[in-house]
């Protein structure tokens, strides 16, 4: 069963929002950022979080050259919106 939900997150000072879209396999859980501002999408590795464990969530092809406080912010509220939905 898909999932879509909203998240807000702050960078550099601004809040921007993006949606979410979940697909769950045997194996992990893809979130796809959907209607996502073009240029912070160019400061990521793409625009796919993967899930392997629960609270444990990595962007796609991610590595040290990519904007890790962009990514952190996103994947903080991807964690907590999946944290308020499993309570």
């Amino acid at each position: 069963m898909a999932r879509i939900f909203n998240i807000y997150f702050e960078f550099e000072g601004v809040v921007y929002n993006a949606v979410v879209s979940v697909r769950t396999t045997p194996f992990l859980t893809e979130y796809t950022l959907n209607n996502f501002n073009e240029e912070l999408l160019a400061l990521l590795p793409g625009e796919k979080i993967l899930s392997h464990a629960p609270g444990h969530f990595v962007f796609q092809h991610a590595s040290r050259d990519n904007s890790t406080t962009l990514m952190d912010s996103i994947i903080k509220a991807v964690s907590e919106h999946m944290q308020a939905t499993e309570a």
